[in-house]
Protein backbone atom coordinates (compact mmCIF):
# COMPACT_ATOMS: atom_id res chain seq x y z
CA UNK A 1 0.00 0.00 0.00
CA UNK A 2 1.06 3.10 -1.03
CA UNK A 3 -0.18 6.25 0.56
CA UNK A 4 0.52 9.94 0.84
CA UNK A 5 0.07 11.11 4.47
CA UNK A 6 1.43 9.47 8.10
CA UNK A 7 -2.04 9.66 8.98
CA UNK A 8 -3.60 7.55 6.72
CA UNK A 9 0.20 5.07 6.73
CA UNK A 10 -0.76 4.81 10.27
CA UNK A 11 -4.57 4.37 10.11
CA UNK A 12 -4.16 1.45 7.67
CA UNK A 13 -1.69 -0.01 9.59
CA UNK A 14 -4.19 -0.13 12.86
CA UNK A 15 -6.95 -1.50 10.74
CA UNK A 16 -4.91 -4.27 9.34
CA UNK A 17 -3.76 -5.49 12.86
CA UNK A 18 -7.21 -5.27 14.31
CA UNK A 19 -8.97 -6.51 11.39
CA UNK A 20 -6.76 -9.07 9.74
CA UNK A 21 -3.55 -9.83 11.80
CA UNK A 22 -3.23 -12.64 9.19
CA UNK A 23 -2.46 -10.16 6.61
CA UNK A 24 1.03 -8.93 8.40
CA UNK A 25 1.10 -5.58 7.85
CA UNK A 26 4.62 -4.39 7.90
CA UNK A 27 5.17 -0.55 7.93
CA UNK A 28 8.16 1.96 6.91
CA UNK A 29 8.74 5.83 7.38
CA UNK A 30 11.39 7.38 7.28
CA UNK A 31 10.84 9.79 9.98
CA UNK A 32 10.92 7.10 12.68
CA UNK A 33 13.31 7.87 15.77
CA UNK A 34 13.16 4.34 16.84
CA UNK A 35 13.60 0.21 15.44
CA UNK A 36 9.85 -0.17 15.18
CA UNK A 37 9.17 1.25 11.25
CA UNK A 38 12.42 2.40 10.25
CA UNK A 39 13.55 -0.79 8.37
CA UNK A 40 12.33 -2.62 5.87
CA UNK A 41 12.12 -6.17 5.15
CA UNK A 42 11.90 -6.50 1.35
CA UNK A 43 11.08 -10.45 1.43
CA UNK A 44 8.04 -9.82 3.73
CA UNK A 45 5.25 -12.07 2.98
CA UNK A 46 2.78 -9.44 4.06
CA UNK A 47 1.25 -6.04 3.45
CA UNK A 48 3.91 -3.23 3.54
CA UNK A 49 2.74 0.27 3.31
CA UNK A 50 5.21 2.84 2.73
CA UNK A 51 5.01 6.68 1.71
CA UNK A 52 4.77 7.53 -1.79
CA UNK A 53 8.44 8.73 -1.88
CA UNK A 54 9.87 5.61 0.03
CA UNK A 55 8.38 3.34 -3.13
CA UNK A 56 10.55 4.55 -5.51
CA UNK A 57 13.19 1.17 -6.17
CA UNK A 58 10.97 -1.18 -4.95
CA UNK A 59 8.82 -3.43 -6.52
CA UNK A 60 5.36 -5.27 -5.79
CA UNK A 61 3.17 -7.82 -7.15
CA UNK A 62 -0.10 -5.65 -5.90
CA UNK A 63 -0.11 -2.42 -5.60
CA UNK A 64 -2.72 -0.17 -3.55
CA UNK A 65 -2.92 3.92 -3.83
CA UNK A 66 -6.22 4.25 -1.70
CA UNK A 67 -6.08 8.09 -1.06
CA UNK A 68 -5.95 9.52 -4.89
CA UNK A 69 -8.36 11.95 -3.22
CA UNK A 70 -5.29 13.67 -1.67
CA UNK A 71 -4.38 15.25 -4.60
CA UNK A 72 -7.74 16.33 -5.51
CA UNK A 73 -7.18 20.02 -5.12
CA UNK A 74 -3.70 19.68 -7.18
CA UNK A 75 -3.85 20.36 -11.00
CA UNK A 76 -4.71 17.20 -12.79
CA UNK A 77 -1.90 17.97 -15.26
CA UNK A 78 0.41 18.98 -12.90
CA UNK A 79 3.82 17.43 -13.89
CA UNK A 80 5.24 16.81 -10.41
CA UNK A 81 1.82 14.83 -10.04
CA UNK A 82 1.80 13.22 -12.94
CA UNK A 83 5.43 11.80 -12.31
CA UNK A 84 4.03 10.39 -8.91
CA UNK A 85 1.41 8.65 -10.08
CA UNK A 86 3.92 7.56 -12.76
CA UNK A 87 6.40 5.84 -9.81
CA UNK A 88 4.03 4.80 -7.62
CA UNK A 89 2.08 3.10 -10.54
CA UNK A 90 5.33 1.28 -11.98
CA UNK A 91 5.92 -0.03 -8.89
CA UNK A 92 3.29 -3.16 -9.67
CA UNK A 93 4.07 -6.54 -11.25
CA UNK A 94 0.27 -8.27 -11.62
CA UNK A 95 -2.26 -5.42 -10.08
CA UNK A 96 -2.84 -1.74 -9.44
CA UNK A 97 -5.67 -0.78 -7.22
CA UNK A 98 -6.52 3.19 -6.89
CA UNK A 99 -9.14 3.94 -4.06
CA UNK A 100 -10.47 7.62 -2.97
CA UNK A 101 -13.28 8.52 -0.69
CA UNK A 102 -16.01 10.92 -1.85
CA UNK A 103 -18.96 10.67 -3.84
CA UNK A 104 -16.87 11.27 -7.12
CA UNK A 105 -13.43 10.42 -9.04
CA UNK A 106 -10.88 13.01 -8.30
CA UNK A 107 -9.66 14.60 -10.99
CA UNK A 108 -6.84 12.89 -11.79
CA UNK A 109 -8.90 9.62 -12.04
CA UNK A 110 -11.72 11.47 -13.53
CA UNK A 111 -9.65 11.68 -16.77
CA UNK A 112 -8.43 8.45 -17.63
CA UNK A 113 -10.14 6.45 -20.42
CA UNK A 114 -13.36 4.14 -19.94
CA UNK A 115 -11.13 1.48 -21.61
CA UNK A 116 -8.03 1.93 -19.43
CA UNK A 117 -9.54 1.85 -16.09
CA UNK A 118 -11.73 -0.44 -14.85
CA UNK A 119 -14.01 1.07 -12.26
CA UNK A 120 -16.57 0.03 -9.57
Amino acid sequence: MIAASKHTRFSLLGSIQKRAPRLNPQLYTSQSRGGQYRNLDLGWSGIVIVHRRSAKGLGFATVVIPDTHEDAATDPTSAALRMSYYVMATRVRRELHLGYEGQSEPPLLAQVNRGDLQRG
